[in-house]
């Protein structure tokens, strides 16, 4: 089978492969050109930089998780739907979980899914949409952080058997969640 073309997304899938086999210190602009068959600066016509690329990753999780998420449904519903997809986005994508707790969003994409996300969740919560927004980065910056914990060290195994991180994830969003709700 002849090589696939190089391209934008090509890239992406191989620096997710790469961070997810050896993490964040082991992805390089010349590590991807090597593992791609390719010169390093054939990349650059497609990512500016590893910033870029960075920034590629951050955009492609958020984009996962709140593409298609269920908007109609209660707001403990909707928070907890997505605290359970981020994390499971980044079980399947360890090497994922250092970039997302580090590198915010694209501002373009982050404002398609403030527009998004934020009426809905404000009118379940009634409140603000700035508030509801900000409870719900807040939730994202929570289990990027448990994940962070618990998958950051690519290439090691967790540390703790997956039973102590689900206890772990279970009682954080929920405490989170249990805060929203009290008056």
């Amino acid at each position: 089978m002849p090589p696939r073309p190089l391209s934008a997304a090509l890239i992406l899938e191989t620096a997710l492969d790469i961070l997810d086999q050896e993490g964040d210190a082991g992805l390089s602009m010349r590590v991807l050109a090597a593992r791609l068959d390719v010169k390093a600066a054939s990349l650059y016509y497609h990512v500016r930089n590893k910033d870029t690329l960075l920034q590629a990753i951050a955009d492609r999780v958020a984009h996962e998780l709140h593409g298609d998420a269920d908007l109609t449904v209660p707001w403990r519903e909707m928070l907890t739907t997505m605290a359970v997809r981020l994390r499971d986005i980044l079980r399947t994508h360890p090497g994922a979980a250092a970039v997302v707790a580090t590198k915010n969003v694209s501002p373009q994409l982050a404002q398609q899914i403030a527009d998004r996300l934020g009426p809905p969740l404000a009118a379940s919560l009634n409140t603000t949409a700035e508030r509801a927004l900000l409870l719900a980065q807040s939730l994202f910056v929570l289990v990027a952080g448990l994940a962070l914990a618990e998958f950051g060290d690519v290439p090691h195994e967790p540390a703790a058997p997956r039973a102590y991180y689900d206890a772990w994830f279970d009682l954080a969003v929920g405490t989170f969640l249990d805060g929203i709700d009290t008056p």
